[in-house]
């Protein structure tokens, strides 16, 4: 079934949905890379089997459960966890219960 993914506004589902809007805002190399990454979370049924697959991203310290997957040319997408309560084992988020991811911004740093 694949991770859940929601997005923040229309714009940017329209983003992620459409190739060629997705190339004419960010570019053609940053397009490929999200035309990738999405396919990657729709492929994946938790965030832990995007490591096991060597998708590397990076959690931002600024909020628990944000995360970001660099494009390219310094743009990135950044999504959080979309659950009511984000899945911690200890003081880290668990991966292996991340099943819904919200795309929050695509583009420079936040």
């Amino acid at each position: 079934m694949g991770l859940e993914v929601a997005f923040r506004s229309k714009e940017l589902r329209s983003t992620c949905e459409s190739p060629a809007r997705a190339k004419r805002e960010l570019g053609e190399s940053a397009a490929a890379a999200l035309r990738r990454y999405l396919a990657d979370l729709e492929a994946v049924e938790t965030v832990a089997e995007l490591v096991e697959m060597g998708l590397e991203f990076e959690n931002c310290g600024s909020k628990v459960g944000l995360i970001r997957f660099g494009l390219s040319e310094g743009r990135h997408l950044y999504c959080e966890v979309n659950h009511q309560h984000v899945p911690m084992s200890g003081e880290a988020v668990d991966w292996t219960k991340v099943s819904r991811l919200k795309v929050i911004h695509i583009g420079g740093d936040l």
